[in-house]
């Protein structure tokens, strides 16, 4: 577990416990590691955890009644999910989560946490700062996805990652997959692909092997600064 602690108190619900509150609740919580397509919860299951992955990637999905699979979103390092359950008292899991590799997952027990937050009604105002600011978040992507098209959105999204000091032939790290982020962006993998190799003819930026390498800096911040007008 200590090994976990920094990205645990990074986390938009956890990081506004303090150290003994923190204390109780991971005592009360289990870390688990799945395997690539290991499932994680199922549809219809008691919801008793919400989870926080830390390391890895899991994927939540519907199947229809022929079997089709309808995925949701993608659940990356460092981002929680089925926390919504616990505000809303939900019993049972309306969706599946599987693990597309081999991921590490943080199992919080909702009983331990509600009580949290009944007990402590100062703990409950930050706890809706926090949710607010991450909700915030969300109206941003929305505005993103529904204002911009498809390569905007890439550059944006790029552009909003890059380090501000970095220079042309340096490159940054990309944690997400290129399917990952084509999910993100609402945009076929294959559409994402043609994409990234417009802007790497036009010598703007390549992505490859989970990193971004800077060809024109000048050209990224022009066409970031057209897509924000």
């Amino acid at each position: 577990m200590d090994r976990y602690l920094p990205l645990i108190r990074q986390n938009y619900l956890l990081k506004s416990l303090n150290k003994e509150a923190l204390e109780k609740l991971l005592s009360a919580s289990k870390i688990k590691q799945f395997n690539s397509n290991d499932a994680v919860i199922s549809q219809g299951q008691s919801a008793k955890y919400f989870f926080l992955v830390l390391n890895g990637q899991l994927k939540l999905h519907l199947l229809s009644s022929e079997g089709k699979e309808k995925i949701i979103k993608f659940v990356e390092t460092a981002e929680t999910f089925a926390e919504a359950l616990m505000f809303l008292q939900g019993k049972q899991y309306p969706i599946n989560a599987t693990a597309t590799k081999k991921s590490v997952v943080l199992m919080i027990p909702n009983e331990q946490f509600y009580s949290l937050l009944v007990d402590n009604s100062e703990l409950c105002m930050k706890m809706l700062g926090s949710v607010c600011l991450k909700m915030r978040g969300h109206v941003n992507e929305i505005e993103m996805l529904t204002i911009l098209d498809a390569s905007q959105r890439v550059m944006k999204f790029f552009y909003d990652l890059m380090p501000y000091n970095i220079k042309n032939g340096e490159s940054f790290p990309v944690t997400l997959s290129k399917k990952s982020i084509a999910g993100k962006l609402s945009m076929r993998p294959e559409t994402f692909s043609r994409i990234l190799k417009r802007f790497e003819d036009e010598n703007v930026f390549v992505f490859s092997q989970h990193k971004i390498k800077v060809l024109s800096r000048e050209k990224m911040a022009d066409y970031q600064s057209f897509t924000s007008n």
